[in-house]
């Protein structure tokens, strides 16, 4: 949800926000009569695991929260369906249900119990509106099941507008509870057999978890910055790159251009967001320390974990600031970093702590040695607690 808030913020800005909101409110509705082409690019400016959440709350008809939990839970179900009639000779086409990665060691890609993949958020297959499509299709699908059963059929309508509305969210609940990891499905006979849950997780999901795009942080947030006080029409990440590119005014510059692909990676919705911060903020950012991460953290004194991969350049600054705690040598903190699966290989390892010292040094979550500070102990708090457990690390 914490993703959201800058784009949130920056519609509030502009007395555009509470118009964004009626103009989809009716592309969500499950009574319209609406196809989902209604929900396209030039409309639906953003969408992840927040705005979804926010679309279903407005919805009054019981459009669900389409999130990686559902999504999940959706696909491997689906997968079951496709399986139990396969062996009957009936085949079904994959829909192509998408989903995407915990932040923990959870499975929710059917790919990890030897089922048909799932597309994945955050990904060329999975485009902003696609994923919107996708919670009409689900409050379509679970509106039908439920006219069709006596599932949930005692379920108060509360706050609902409607008795439907109400068990479609209890519908959606019980999708969500499955989603958390899909071994919770591994006794059905109906799927293979799945990995240990202590054992190593399926390579799918190990690749590349935790393990940002390398880039110099510091340097990102200067020239974007830098650019930013030019007042530009347009704050975009794209067109940020078109200007690097007309203004190669150092070798930071050129070096940036040369590597936007893979540069731009903190200034993106899914990290610091800096398109849709003011320029006061982007210059707080900027600055770094204490004052600074304040500011990146949405005002949360304390590191909030989501329930997918995000805040991959915080995360990475307190792996970082708990492997120099615990190892002496950079070979046991890249072991420890491939021992408990952040990262896949020696040099993914090296990225993210590369990453990490970069982060934290400039916001002082680290100091020059890269051991952690004052402020490093009380911003990873008990927030993070699942990823020094799963290091292996104590506070």
């Amino acid at each position: 949800m914490s993703s959201a808030i800058p784009f949130i913020e920056s519609k509030v800005r502009k007395n555009e926000w509470c118009a964004y909101l009626k103009e989809l409110a009716p592309l969500f509705a499950l009574d319209g009569d609406q196809t989902l082409e209604a929900l396209r690019a030039g409309n639906v400016e953003r969408f992840d695991s927040g705005m979804t959440k926010i679309h279903a709350l407005f919805d009054t008809t019981g459009s669900p929260i389409y999130d990686s939990r559902v999504g999940a839970a959706l696909a491997m179900l689906y997968e079951m369906f496709r399986g139990e009639l396969g062996r009957d000779g009936i085949q079904y086409d994959a829909l192509g249900v998408p989903s995407g990665p915990a932040r923990g060691p959870q499975i929710r890609n059917p790919a990890g119990l030897g089922l048909t993949a799932s597309p994945q958020f955050y990904t060329p297959q999975v485009r902003r509106e696609e994923w919107a499509r996708w919670q009409v299709k689900t409050g379509w699908i679970i509106g039908a099941v439920l006219e069709r059963t006596s599932l949930f059929a005692n379920e108060p309508t509360g706050e609902a507008a409607n008795h439907l509305a109400a068990r479609c969210h209890v519908f959606e609940a019980a999708l969500f509870m499955i989603g958390y990891d899909l071994r919770s499905l591994g006794d059905d006979e109906r799927i293979p057999t799945p990995p240990d849950a202590n054992g190593p997780l399926p390579s799918f999901d190990r690749s590349g978890n935790w393990v940002p795009v390398g880039h110099p942080f510091g340097s990102v947030l200067s020239v974007y910055r830098a650019y930013r006080e030019t007042s530009p029409a347009d704050p975009g990440i794209d067109a940020f790159g078109l200007w690097l590119q007309a203004n190669p005014r150092s070798d930071v510059h050129v070096s940036i251009a040369n590597n936007f692909a893979n540069y731009q990676y903190p200034l993106g919705e899914r990290e610091f967001n800096l398109p849709d911060r003011t320029p006061e903020q982007v210059q707080s950012i900027g600055d770094g320390k204490e004052s600074g991460l304040l500011v990146a953290n949405n005002c949360e004194l304390e590191f909030i974990a989501g329930d997918e991969r995000e805040q991959v350049c915080l995360v990475c600054a307190g792996l970082t600031g708990y492997c120099y705690a615990a190892d002496p040598t950079a070979e046991a903190r890249t072991d420890r970093l491939i021992r408990t699966g952040f990262a896949g290989t020696r040099n993914s390892a090296n990225t993210l702590l590369s990453v990490g010292r970069g982060v934290g040094t400039h916001f002082g979550l680290l100091d020059r040695d890269f051991q952690s500070t004052d402020l490093f102990r009380r911003f990873f708090g008990d927030g993070f607690d699942d990823f020094r457990n799963r290091l292996g690390v104590d506070r």
